[in-house]
Order: structure tokens, then sequence, then C-alpha cells
């Protein structure tokens, strides 16, 4: 009867390979999803200028008081002003919040709108939200080295819930940002993805690596948060800022495990 009474590697191996968590020669990706949007093509930049914001504003004239009644407003300066109204829209375009300003008027009559809030974007907002957060730290075992038709555990190392409060210029945010959904590319083509972060005793995923060879695997943490933010005419509101993408790499070996029969 043959019993198989070894397990070798081409390589030499510790037979007690070890798990942990580890970033080494990683990057780290941060780009957003919008409301609205699937993210099918890929998150946007957080970086970028184009990266929408929650919030438009617009100066819109407001028509002139009845007569007799009515008269010119007073501006901030004491002067004859025009009355106009700072409206705000959310991304679908609905007004969520008007103000009535008293707006200066030139020499000739012509109204001197004040300079628009800046709006801080998208990926600004969550930039600040994730401020503490660094690179996803992959959590694999074994390590340093799998081995082929052995299980790799795998989950993700770091926080999984932040609290938020910030300031943006003349905005301020509040709020918890959580972790939603963590994913796994194999390197081989495959993905495996996790709702939980997982831990060392309780691995997020379990994957088999058929063949020998060094892959590199991606780990990708999508953050979600519920944010209230407020600014120059705008009460403090719920504001939904879409999904954040942080992402990190790592090389790792595989080596091919044979087993060794003898009589």
């Amino acid at each position: 009867m043959f019993v198989p009474t070894a397990i070798y590697a081409d390589d030499a191996i510790s037979p007690t390979p070890s798990g942990g968590g580890g970033v080494t020669d990683s990057t780290l990706f941060v780009g957003i999803i919008a409301p609205g949007q699937t993210g099918s093509s890929g998150p946007v930049s957080a970086d970028s200028p184009a990266a929408p914001r929650p919030y438009t504003y617009t100066w819109v004239p407001l028509p002139p008081p009845p007569v007799p009644t009515g008269a010119a407003c007073v501006d901030p300066f004491g002067g004859i002003g025009a009355w106009f109204a700072l409206v705000v829209r959310d991304l679908s375009g609905a007004m969520v919040a008007t103000e009535p300003r008293c707006v200066p008027l030139d020499p000739v009559g012509v109204p001197v709108l004040p300079e628009l809030p800046p709006v801080p974007t998208i990926g600004e907002i969550w930039r600040v939200a994730l401020r503490d957060i660094t690179r996803p730290a992959l959590g694999i075992n074994p390590r340093p080295t799998g081995l082929t038709g052995l299980e790799t555990w795998l989950w993700y190392e770091g926080p999984s819930e932040l609290g938020v409060s910030a300031s943006i210029g003349a905005f301020t945010v509040t709020g918890t940002a959580h972790l939603r959904e963590v994913t796994f590319e194999m390197g081989d083509g495959q993905t495996v993805t996790a709702t939980e972060p997982g831990s060392a005793a309780a691995p997020a995923a379990r994957y088999v690596y058929e063949r020998k060879g060094t892959y590199e695997i991606v780990i990708t943490a999508t953050w979600e948060a519920e944010l209230v933010l407020s600014g120059p005419g705008l009460p403090a509101r719920p504001t939904p800022i879409g999904s954040a993408v942080l992402r990190s790499s790592e090389s790792y070996p595989v080596q091919e495990v044979r087993g060794l029969l003898v009589g």
C-alpha cells in the first residue's frame, strides 16, 4: 500500500506558513462613484476637477416689489440695491434652499452680484471623510508564499467605520463613513467579493490557486457615508455623495505542491 508521507514544493517552504497583513510595493488609488451612477465604467479620480459637486448655486433676480408700498432695497453698504435670490440646487436639479439678498448696484445701475460660494466636489468631501485612512492592507494566509491546491485565506486589515467632522472652506461636513464591500482580484482573472472585512480567524474570502506563479492581488475597499453638509445659504441637510474606492496591490508568489508517495 502506498501512503503519502510528505509534501514538497518547487522551492523550500515553511512547514507552518503564517498569515498577516501587508502592503509591500503597493499603490493607493482613490476614486469616486457619484450618486445615481453604477460605476460600471470605473470610478472617477477624486482629484478630477470634473468631479461633480453635490450642490450648485445661482443668482436669480426677484421681481420688484409692488407699488406704492414697495421700495428699492438697501444693500449691505447702505446704498440702493436690487433683490436677488441665492438659489441652491442638488445634483438632480431640485431646489433645496433659497435666500433673498439685496445686491448692490454699480454707478450705472447694474447689479454687482457677489461671488458664488465655492462648493467642494464629492471627491474633496471624500478625501476629508477618509483623511485618516491608509491604503487597504491585505491580510492573507499562508504568507509569504501560497500553495497550489491549498485554500488561501483573505481579509481586509483596517478600519470599517469612521466618524466625520470637518470643514472644507465655508462648508461643514459631519456624519459617519463605513466600509460597504471588499473585493480581491486574485491576479489570474478571478475576483472574490465580501461584504465583511473578515479577520485572520474568520477570513472574508477563500481562494484556491491551481497553478504556480507570482500573482498581483488587488484589494479594493468601497466606502459609503451618511453625511450632513451645511454652508452659505444651505441649512444642514443629509447629502448623498456616492461611494469612494481605495485600492492597493501586492505580489503573491504561489508554489506548486505535489504529494510524495512512498511504499
